[in-house]
């Protein structure tokens, strides 16, 4: 195993030849057998079969991670539960359940729309384990509303439901474009700035599009990432070429660096109060400050914070809260939006025993299994 690297090969038999305990962290998002269409591999297995791949990669990961290692696993509701069990079997310890909820959900008929990923975090060991969480802290209602005293001068923790961090769109600027199923930069830097450490190794035995080890690098961490497609680990490695290694950033001149921005507006989105309610509040900002210093590794205060939320509202770039954009009516000469048909294959859907290729303009094909 060699760190900074992506290889293309089979998961759970590429883990088996590493030697034990030499992750320190773990993330997978597998493909969660709901007929995907991706580049390389067919996401129809029958359940049991499924099931059993589940649990040799599951168990590949756990040997190469070690002693105080951590474990996220991003899974949707068909396997959830199958997934839970299978880490009790193989002695993994389960700190949250987590629910990824976000906007752009998937539109449904004839049942309730489904807009949330589930996130495992298991731990190798119950006691002793990485989780640094002065990174993670933020302004509660305690600061930014009732503003009492008695808060905790550091913030609070994350709930373990997360609506921070929408769905990677077509549109998005960080969207790779190379692969379907993209996660949130933001959201993989919560997890690695939690369970690792800088110069720490970060595994993805799911690579896809490349988000978990370009977050990794961001944050000064060494990565390791597996695909089973080609193509996948080739755009991966094209995408890492433009990944600096933000975790050593400094201002100059009175300039922040684009990442302490960033994580400024991270920050933001998760206290979800709006600029008008932020800027006067001096405990709310205080909280700001001190978090923002543990993930950047630099030390802002107070009057720092201030100025840079001023000079990023002029610039018109805030991050949209929920709900705080005023309405006005458009003088639209139409009462029909656009409609879109998407021209390749996303879906496979099984029906009396036969595959049908769905996509959003209706049934494309069909081939008997």
């Amino acid at each position: 195993m060699k760190p900074d690297t992506i290889y293309c090969g089979d998961s759970a038999e590429l883990l088996s030849s590493w030697p034990e305990g030499c992750v320190d962290l773990a993330f997978a998002d597998p493909p969660f057998n709901i007929g995907y269409v991706y580049d390389n591999y067919v996401d129809d297995k029958p359940n049991a079969e499924y099931v059993a791949w589940t649990r040799d990669w599951m168990a590949a990961c756990r040997r190469v991670l070690k002693a105080d290692g951590s474990f996220y696993i991003a899974i949707g509701d068909d396997f959830a539960a199958d997934v839970r069990v299978i880490g009790r079997e193989l002695g993994l310890h389960l700190r949250n359940w987590i629910i990824w909820r976000y906007t752009f959900g998937q539109n449904m008929k004839a049942k309730f729309c489904r807009a949330h990923t589930h996130i495992f975090y298991f731990t190798k060991d119950a006691q002793v384990f990485t989780f640094n969480d002065r990174q993670l802290r933020f302004p509660s209602a305690r600061h930014t509303e009732y503003q009492d005293l008695r808060a905790n001068p550091l913030g609070r923790l994350p709930d373990d439901v997360w609506d921070e961090f929408p769905r990677v769109c077509g549109t998005f600027r960080e969207r790779a474009g190379f692969h379907g199923c993209q996660m949130p930069e933001a959201l993989l830097m919560r997890i690695i700035m939690a369970s690792s450490n800088p110069g720490e190794i970060v595994l993805d035995p799911f690579v896809g599009s490349g988000t978990t080890a370009a977050a990794a690098k961001r944050l000064g961490r060494r990565y390791v990432g597996i695909d089973i497609s080609p193509e996948y680990a080739k755009h991966t490695r094209e995408r890492l070429r433009g990944v600096t290694d933000d975790s050593s950033a400094k201002p100059q001149d009175g300039c922040w660096p684009a990442f302490h921005t960033e994580m400024l507006m991270q920050l933001y989105r998760e206290t979800k109060v709006t600029l008008a309610n932020l800027l006067p509040n001096e405990v709310a900002l205080r909280v700001i400050a001190a978090s923002l210093s543990e993930r950047v590794g630099h030390a802002y205060s107070v009057a720092d914070v201030r100025a840079e939320f001023e000079r990023v509202a002029a610039t018109k770039v805030l991050p949209k809260l929920p709900n705080d954009t005023p309405y006005t009516p458009r003088d639209h000469w139409t009462t029909e939006g656009k409609r879109y048909v998407r021209k390749t294959a996303r879906q496979r859907r099984r029906l009396n025993g036969e595959l049908l290729f769905a996509d959003a303009g209706g049934f494309l094909g069909h081939q008997r299994k």
